[in-house]
C-alpha cells in the first residue's frame, strides 16, 4: 500500500475503531476540533458503488477476516463479475465453473488485502493455496484462467484507488490537511 493512500484509510479508520488511553504528551491544541465519527462515515454517501465502500471500509477499520459482512459482499461481486464472463466463455467445466470463479475472486481478494504477501508466494502456491491446484494445473490456469485474477486484481485496485480519492476530496471539504 503506498504512503498516500494509507494514510488517507488510516485517517478514516481512526474514529471507526475501539479507542485506548492515550498516555503520551501532546503539545497545545490549535483550538481546531476534529472531525467526528460521523462526520467522518459521511464519506461514504460520497463513494459511487458498494465495492469503493466495502473496500474502503475493510482498509480503513483494518479486519480482514474473511466473515466480516464487508468481505462476504467484496467477493460475491467479484464471482458475479467473472462469472458472467466465464459462464459464456467456457465451454468445458460447466459443472465446476462456480467453484473455479469463486475461488479465483477469493484468492486475488486475499492477496490484495495481504499485499505483502505477493512476493512470497509464486503461482503455483497462490493456486495451491486456494484450492485450485485440485481442479487444475498451473499451465492450465495460465493459458486459460488468469486473465480472470487478473480482471479481479483489475477491479479491487481501481476500486482502491476511487475510494482513497473520494476519501482525500472529503478531507479537502472538511478543511483537513493531509
Amino acid at each position: 500500500m503506498n504512503a498516500v493512500t494509507a494514510t488517507n484509510f488510516e485517517w478514516l479508520g481512526r474514529e471507526m475503531r475501539a479507542k485506548t488511553a492515550c498516555y503520551e504528551v501532546s503539545v497545545a491544541a490549535t483550538g481546531e476540533r476534529p472531525p467526528s465519527w460521523d462526520e467522518k462515515i459521511g464519506v461514504f454517501g460520497k463513494m459511487d458503488d458498494e465495492l469503493q465502500k466495502d473496500i474502503a471500509y475493510l482498509l480503513a477499520n483494518g479486519d480482514f477476516a474473511d466473515t466480516t459482512v464487508e468481505h462476504k459482499r467484496i467477493e460475491e461481486h467479484l464471482f458475479k463479475s467473472i462469472y458472467a464472463v466465464a459462464d459464456t466463455e467456457k465451454k468445458y467445466k460447466k459443472d465446476e465453473l462456480p467453484k473455479i470463479c469463486r475461488m479465483i475472486a477469493r484468492m486475488e481478494l486475499f492477496f490484495f488485502l495481504y499485499d505483502f504477501l505477493e512476493d512470497d508466494y509464486k503461482l503455483q502456491g497462490r493456486l495451491r493455496m486456494a484450492g485450485l491446484l485440485s481442479i487444475m494445473d498451473v499451465k492450465t490456469y495460465q493459458n486459460n484462467w488468469k486473465h480472470y485474477g487478473d480482471a479481479v486484481k483489475q477491479m479491487l485496485v481501481e476500486a482502491k484507488l476511487a475510494a482513497n480519492d473520494h476519501i482525500y476530496n472529503y478531507k479537502k471539504q472538511l478543511n483537513i490537511k493531509n
